[in-house]
This record gives structure tokens, C-alpha cells and sequence, in this order.
């Protein structure tokens, strides 16, 4: 189970989709928990504090597909929110 960020159940079969507007929620939740995104030539880095960690760790964290994770990086691609 993944960090609860939205208000409603978390109690579902499948993972709900994640809409342009539930970003900003979910990039916040993020920042509470210390953690950012930086753009890179290399593509998006992600810090817990001051240690690197992967994307996966951040979808089994956050209870993320890597569909959803996908958007979540286009959307920090777009508006750099970190």
C-alpha cells in the first residue's frame, strides 16, 4: 500500500488514473515527504533529502504503476513543480 495522498478509499482493485489536475495534490505530498525531482541532460533524478533513489522505489512508496509514474515525469517535464 502506498502513501495515502488522495482523500478518498484507497481501498480499490485496480490503481485509479491520475489527472492533470490531482498532480499539483500529489507533487505536494511529495515535497511534505522530502522529496524532489531535478531535470537533468540524463533525464529526471529523484532525492529522498540528499539520497538519489530510483523510480521504482518511488512507485512502491507512493503506489504507483509505471504508467502512472510516467505522468507523474511528463508532468515534472512540463512544469518543473520542484
Amino acid at each position: 500500500m502506498g502513501k495515502k495522498w488522495r482523500s478518498d478509499s484507497v481501498k480499490t482493485l485496480i490503481n485509479r488514473s491520475i489527472y492533470e489536475k490531482d498532480m499539483p495534490k500529489l507533487i505536494s505530498a511529495m515535497k511534505e515527504d522530502n522529496l524532489t525531482a531535478n531535470i537533468t541532460h540524463n533525464g529526471i533524478e529523484w532525492y529522498h533529502a540528499d539520497y538519489r533513489i530510483t523510480k521504482t522505489s518511488i512507485m512502491d512508496v507512493w503506489g504507483l504503476t509505471a504508467g502512472q509514474m510516467e505522468r507523474v515525469q511528463n508532468y515534472v517535464y512540463g512544469h518543473d513543480p520542484f
